[in-house]
């Protein structure tokens, strides 16, 4: 019974450190996904392919969707160091923008084959959000 109770608790502790976000681990993680979700959304503004550019705004929406879990849990998570918090905390208050302009803007304007105004918020805007954000996560 011992043994059984040891496999299965060492069995638990493995899920649970490869579910349970860390907080060392985490902030390049976003990084990883920040950059990853920057290069889909280059190839959208590229694309000429209607659905290659479907698969490619699901794709950014679950990034941005993994990217803000990633961040809340972080957030609430008390063993976040306060400078990590604060790091997160500067992050976040580009990143809402910096969604809210993608999907807002850059992505229908793909939708409606302006791909000048996609790039052009894209160099812009963006360009300089998107580089505040990767400084604040190094």
């Amino acid at each position: 019974m011992r043994n059984r109770f040891g496999s299965s608790a060492t069995i638990l502790a493995l899920f649970l450190s490869l579910t349970t976000p860390g907080v060392a681990d985490d902030l390049p993680e976003i990084l990883a996904l920040l950059r990853a979700s920057r290069a889909k959304l280059l190839i959208l503004v590229d694309s000429q392919n209607p659905g290659q550019k479907t698969g490619v705004i699901d794709d950014l929406t679950l990034s941005q969707q993994e990217i803000d879990y990633r961040v809340s849990n972080l957030l609430d998570n008390r063993a976040t160091p306060p400078a990590t918090r604060e790091r997160l905390e500067r992050f976040k208050d580009i990143w809402e923008p910096f969604k809210n302009t993608r999907m807002g803007e850059i992505i229908p304007a793909v939708l409606a084959g302006d791909r000048a105004k996609a790039q052009s918020l894209g160099k812009g805007i963006q360009a300089d959000r998107y580089q505040r954000m990767v400084q604040i996560l190094r």
